[in-house]
């Protein structure tokens, strides 16, 4: 281990409400950061918090707000109690930070980082639009479901501005539930919205309908300046609003375009070949881009290009938003625009007229392209996430939309980007004549900002490290508006989805915010599952620990004990009345848990598709589904604790118990080892014993003593071959990891068999050929199956949570476990992010020879779990001191404080 100058450095990777430039501020920011020190146990003591208006206020120490010193160990979600009075609607500030530690070092002050605070009375009433016409000869028809709209050129000195924003939003696409527009300032694309809109926010009548704020500083230029858009919408309420907001050095605000009939607008129908057809799921229906470059407007959105012949925009009269609506900021991250270039990318020639790009990875957006054509001419275009047999592209797609469209190129050169979000990696042009240059198409990607060094992961096992990828990039390719089972069928947010796709986001990613703004549009917005409404109270645990705000389990607590009574929601009743859907949106639903025999009735999804369910026998009274009750009562418990809520957490706890108590009793099967499925009304037993109900029974804690988790866990091993779905096996995992059977929870993993519809990921990698987690583990389990359905990315959170060990212990990390289960691995390299700061966990082993390397960031301290067969266990820091008294705190438990370690320990056996 090299020696580091001691040193403690300036905090970095400031955020508000998580975010890392807000703008739904409201009267208390919750501020957090990362601290870093190169000592050895080092922490923070105090901090000295300063806000200011302008970014040359700091030069002059001209502050609105100063701390001063604040005596406090905490750097996540800090509040300022007395920075409310200073704060006001709409206005932008700055703030930055500095701190002490126990080792009498104070660090420099933080860069500065921005925030805004939300205006609830931002001037909106009609937004803009290109006014359809009814089709007149041979004229194309004006349908209107695209647009291009450009400002007036507008005339800014950049020498008088600090900040430069854009505040956007659209309506009329709700029916596709995609945003809707791509966004520029001087020809570079700001990103996308507007974020999908929420029904019943936060348990009222009202809807949510966001907009969303653009920082455009960087992109302003001193003289004339566009602001454009190009969107589209499907509804008579399709229309745009912007406004262009400089703050100005000398402290004052100028609005200095409002999105109006002074804008200019193209109708998109005939540069799109819109004629009314539509790329449709069983969900949606959206415009086919038949790209037509005789009217396609190239270069349309720099401020060169010559507009004047283009209509003045049309208001729309109908109001943007209505009275059962409220316009809010959206709650986490922008979606921006990413133009893909993957090493693997490669173009396959069929014929000379046939040709296929493969974009090395599978994207969620669209197209840019940059086409020379010798002749003016007409291209078939078919996109895809899969191939056929024969090595063209399944346009058709399994689940649902078939990706045909045609574009109609000029001689010379053709550039222009595609809109509509679409889930493909495979792009095959017929009928193309030219050459055909391996930069001419690429992906235009929609993702929110996604820093690829916050999580990796090497080891000796390269199976191991591509399912890792596989996991990473599926955060990186899905992170959009809202969390959805995949956005090339239904678009949706559903709990289970959740489950996996925030914890797997958790250990690669560092942006908590998108976890928790889908989490809170689920508890408003609940599926049909009933086992799904239960996973928003972990959801909502997890973001506690994970984040250490307790911001959602405060505003969200009575909604979260309403998860526990049963009841289907309005949404659920597709044929019922409108007046009987509305009796039931606002439903508590009962309580469902039956005093006589001590067990919940109804059931969940258990698995999906029901062939994946291991023949699962439903009664009145199942044990999958009363498993996670069980873990939902013992979680709302710590809940009800951790917000002082005794009373409740007495009766959550009892609850917990009983339940478990007598899952045990009436439904474990002793002789066996395995629980049984269900019980029926009568409590006669349904005997069979689907690997299902024991795994969620392990899964949650459902046994007595360490031989009984054993005796289960051998039945959901499953002698290394995983059973049910690629969902099911998130429980199946933990299970395992958590029962002390890792060993065979990495068997599983490492499957090398990668015949084509064998269920491991061995086969998901080279026969699927997924680069994103799939539905399904093939078509064959799932004929509608997509490849971009985050519910498959369980290694990703299993290597990291498994395999690793790493886990939030206390709120915030402040206390967090490392415990280490590497199976038959020799050697392991992890990074993972935390809301302290990054931890890294380098593992190796030599003939039972265990070297453990761990850096864990200031204001943390980590809880090493060592195998019980540890002995001759040693600690040094970075710098050669020796730590082993001063950090064990038993035989198999060192409590390490911040700083780098060396530990090493010999080891009998190598696996649990």
């Amino acid at each position: 281990m090299s020696n580091i100058t001691a040193a403690l450095y300036a905090p970095d990777h400031l955020s508000v409400n998580l975010q890392h430039f807000a703008y739904n501020v409201q009267q208390h920011p919750r501020f957090s950061w990362w601290n870093h020190s190169s000592f050895s146990d080092a922490a923070q003591t105090a901090y000295q918090l300063v806000v200011f208006k302008r970014l040359q206020d700091r030069d002059h120490q001209t502050y609105l707000y100063d701390s001063g010193w604040v005596h406090s160990a905490q750097n996540t979600a800090v509040t300022v109690a007395d920075l409310a009075d200073s704060l006001h609607p709409g206005d932008l500030y700055y703030w930055q930070v500095r701190i002490k530690d126990n080792l009498g070092h104070t660090s420099d002050f933080s860069q500065p980082a921005k925030f805004i605070c939300a205006d609830p009375a931002l001037p909106v009433q009609q937004g803009i639009w290109r006014q359809s016409q009814p089709k007149s000869g041979e004229e194309l028809a004006h349908i209107g479901n695209v647009v291009f709209l450009r400002s007036p050129q507008l005339t800014i000195d950049t020498n008088d501005v600090d900040t430069a924003v854009v505040v956007a939003f659209a309506r009329g696409n709700e029916p596709i539930f995609a945003q809707s527009f791509d966004l520029y300032v001087n020809g570079h694309c700001l990103g996308v919205g507007s974020a999908r809109q929420q029904e019943h926010d936060h348990g009222t009548d009202r809807t949510a309908v966001y907009y969303n704020v653009y920082d455009a500083t960087d992109y302003l230029e001193s003289g004339t300046n566009t602001v454009a858009a190009l969107a589209t919408g499907s509804s008579d309420r399709r229309a745009f609003w912007c406004q262009l907001i400089v703050y100005k050095h000398d402290g004052t605000k100028e609005v200095v375009t409002t999105a109006d009939p002074s804008w200019r607008a193209l109708d998109g129908s005939s540069a799109f070949g819109d004629f009314g057809v539509k790329i449709r799921s069983q969900y949606f229906g959206m415009v086919s881009e038949n790209i037509d470059m005789r009217y396609y407007p190239q270069n349309w959105a720099s401020k060169t290009f010559d507009d004047h012949d283009w209509p003045a925009a049309w208001r729309n009269p109908q109001p943007m938003i209505a009275d059962d609506e409220v316009l809010v900021p959206y709650r986490s991250e922008n979606t921006e625009r990413i133009e893909v270039h993957d090493a693997n990318k490669r173009i396959i020639t069929f014929s000379p007229q046939n040709r296929l790009i493969d974009l090395g990875k599978e994207i969620i957006g669209g197209l840019t392209v940059d086409l020379a054509s010798d002749t003016d001419q007409r291209v078939t275009v078919l996109m895809g996430e899969q191939l056929e047999d024969n090595g063209h592209v399944r346009h058709n797609m399994a689940c649902g939309p078939d990706y045909v469209e045609n574009w109609t190129l000029v001689k010379g050169e053709n550039r222009f980007t595609t809109l509509q979000m679409k889930n493909f990696r495979y792009v095959e042009l017929l009928g193309f004549e030219g050459d055909l240059h391996l930069d001419a198409i690429n992906g235009w990607a929609m993702q929110q900002r996604f820093p690829d060094n916050e999580g990796n992961f090497q080891s000796d096992s390269d199976l191991l490290n591509r399912e890792y990828e596989l996991s990473k990039y599926t955060i990186k390719a899905t992170n959009q508006d809202v969390f959805v089972d995949s956005q090339a069928r239904e678009r949706r947010p559903y709990e289970g989805d959740l489950l996996v796709n925030a914890n797997t986001s958790y250990t690669v990613s560092a942006n908590y915010s998108l976890a928790r703004h889908s989490l809170d549009y689920l508890i408003d917005n609940p599926t049909w599952p009933e086992d799904y409404k239960l996973f928003a109270i972990e959801m909502a645990w997890l973001d506690f620990l994970y984040t250490g705000d307790d911001t959602l389990l405060k505003t969200r607590y009575t909604a979260l004990q309403y998860k526990l009574n049963r009841g289907k929601s309005a949404e659920s009743f597709d044929g019922a009345s409108q007046s009987f859907k509305g009796s039931l949106k606002n439903s508590k639903g009962v309580d469902n848990f039956d005093e006589k025999v001590g067990l919940v009735t109804n059931d969940g999804l258990v698995d999906w598709p029901i062939s994946e369910r291991d023949g699962f026998v439903e009664g009145t009274y199942n044990t999958p589904f009363n498993a996670i009750f069980y873990g939902a009562y013992s979680t709302m418990a710590k809940i009800a604790k951790v917000l002082h809520h005794d009373d409740d957490a007495a009766h959550y706890q009892d609850r917990a118990a009983t339940i478990k108590k007598n899952l045990i009793d009436k439904l474990y099967d002793d002789q066996t080892g395995r629980f049984f499925d269900s019980l029926n009304a009568d409590q006669t037993i349904n005997r069979h014993t689907s690997h299902h109900a024991s795994a969620y029974a392990l899964c949650y804690g459902v046994y007595t003593d360490q031989a009984m988790a054993d005796r289960l866990s051998q039945f959901v091993a499953n002698n290394g071959q995983f059973v049910g779905s690629i969902y099911f096996i998130y429980f199946m995992l933990k299970s395992l990891f958590e029962s002390g059977h890792a060993a065979d929870a990495i068997t599983l993993l490492t499957d090398p068999n990668d015949q084509k519809d064998h269920k491991s990921f061995a086969a998901i990698l080279d026969s699927l050929k997924a680069t994103i987690a799939p539905e399904a583990w093939s078509n064959h389990y799932k004929p509608n199956l997509t490849l971009s359905h985050p519910w498959g990315a369980t290694p990703g959170l299993t290597i990291v949570q498994g395999i690793a060990g790493i886990m939030p212990i206390e709120p915030g990390f402040s206390t967090f476990r490392i415990k280490v289960r590497a199976g038959k691995l020799t050697h392991l390299n992890l990074t993972t992010p935390s809301v302290k700061g990054p931890i890294t966990v380098h593992y190796q082993q030599d003939a039972g020879n265990q070297t453990l390397d761990v850096a864990v960031p200031m204001n943390a301290k980590a809880q090493v779990e060592l195998p019980a067969q540890a002995h001759q266990v040693a600690v040094q820091d970075q710098f050669g001191k020796d730590w082993t008294t001063a950090v064990q705190h038993d035989d198999q438990t060192l409590t390490i404080p911040a700083g780098s370690y060396r530990i090493t320990y010999q080891q009998g056996t190598v696996g649990k």
